[in-house]
């Protein structure tokens, strides 16, 4: 169990950052945009009845030519990209925590009553579903004949893709107190990589579950829980044979995936995913900022402070511009060269904070509204 979960989720959306004081800051207002170009909405579909636990992470994905979904209240869908009608669309009747993770012609989801749950990609029936130590409120991991579940107690558990049979079960030290958020795990050459709340990257051995390699991101310092935070609670990015992370109160690392030697490492607190645009990471910080980061380097190369404490997703690029969108419902694009703000538009009342997904020209946003957007410059 993790103690004084919510009560800590309140607290760091209020943080501003490694200070000693905790400062109650109101999100910065929205000033007035002289549009660069507008928004179009392609099309928007109904989904289930949304999502009211917004620090879990269900964001939709592509593969298989479709996009996957997942609403909090159970529902899943398999989507066509062009027009948003729904392909299939199944009710789990349990509340989603993670996922979904969409390989090996399965869809894996998490649920926040300890389940994984396996689907068939092809009508969503499904294939089975095993207990595990606690919720899941990050994707699983589904590859290489596995699905590998984090879960909130920093228990990593892997099961038979096919026959759902649990393979091994491995754990770290867990922090006595630590951020509502998990890391989900990546399976990539045989490992399996995650973060965890005592601010440790592990590689664990996909066959055994035995430790690879593990390194601290970022080590907990000061006097108090709340400053010892250092969860690293976004899913590592993988390019190549390089490994990007980053830990709440803590560091932006770039890793060597073989060995875990940290290449370069820079201060910079996040708790959302970061993402990767030919030689730039995006990174949206846990106070809003939004910066461009030299991946060789660990540069920053810009930041655009605006958008401050707007509770904003992660950032992903389309062309020319990046795109974030905020607890409001907003969708913004910033300039990708120099972060300037380009455009904005509102698209959902009940706010937005799952990843923003970018399929060719569109990008499609999933509200806590339960409805699913496909939207484009015009």
């Amino acid at each position: 169990m993790r103690p004084l979960w919510w009560a800590l989720f309140v607290v760091f959306l209020m943080l501003s950052g490694c200070s000693d004081d905790v400062d109650i800051y109101e999100p910065d207002p929205l000033v007035d945009l002289d549009n660069q170009f507008e928004t179009g909405v392609l099309w928007e579909t109904d989904l289930g009845d949304g999502t009211f636990d917004k620090t879990v992470k269900i964001s939709p994905v592509y593969a298989y030519d479709k996009i996957f979904a997942a609403d909090g209240s159970g529902v899943v869908a398999a989507i066509n990209p062009d027009n948003g009608d729904i392909i299939w669309r199944v009710e789990l009747n349990v509340a989603i925590g993670g996922g979904p993770a969409v390989a090996s012609n399965v869809v894996a989801l998490g649920t926040q009553q300890g389940e994984v749950i396996v689907l068939d990609v092809k009508d969503g029936s499904e294939k089975w579903r095993k207990p595990v130590s606690s919720e899941v409120i990050a994707s699983p991991a589904v590859g290489d004949g596995y699905v590998v579940v984090r879960s909130v107690d920093d228990k990593l558990t892997a099961f038979d893709v096919v026959t759902g049979e649990q393979k091994w079960i491995t754990d770290q030290s867990m922090p006595s107190l630590t951020l509502r958020g998990d890391s989900a795990p990546v399976i990539v050459g045989g490992g399996v990589i995650s973060g965890f709340s005592n601010g440790k990257l592990g590689v664990f051995l996909l066959d055994n579950g035995r430790v690879a390699w593990d390194r601290t991101i970022t080590a907990p310092v000061g006097s108090s829980e709340i400053q010892k935070l250092v969860d690293v609670d976004i899913k590592p990015l993988v390019s190549g044979s390089n490994v990007f992370v980053a830990a709440y109160n803590g560091n932006l690392a770039n890793i060597e995936a073989s060995n875990g030697q940290i290449i370069w490492q820079r201060e910079l607190s996040t708790y959302q995913e970061i993402s990767l645009s030919e030689l730039l990471l995006l990174v949206t910080h846990e106070n809003s900022y939004v910066s461009a980061v030299n991946r060789s380097n660990g540069v920053m190369l810009w930041t655009q402070k605006a958008l401050h404490r707007r509770q904003l997703s992660a950032p992903v690029a389309l062309g020319d511009s990046i795109v974030v969108a905020d607890f409001e419902g907003y969708i913004h694009w910033l300039s990708r060269k120099d972060g300037t703000m380009q455009s904005r538009k509102h698209i959902d009342s009940d706010g937005i904070s799952a990843v923003p997904l970018v399929i060719e020209n569109k990008v499609i946003l999933l509200g806590h509204s339960g409805t699913l957007y496909a939207v484009t410059k015009e």
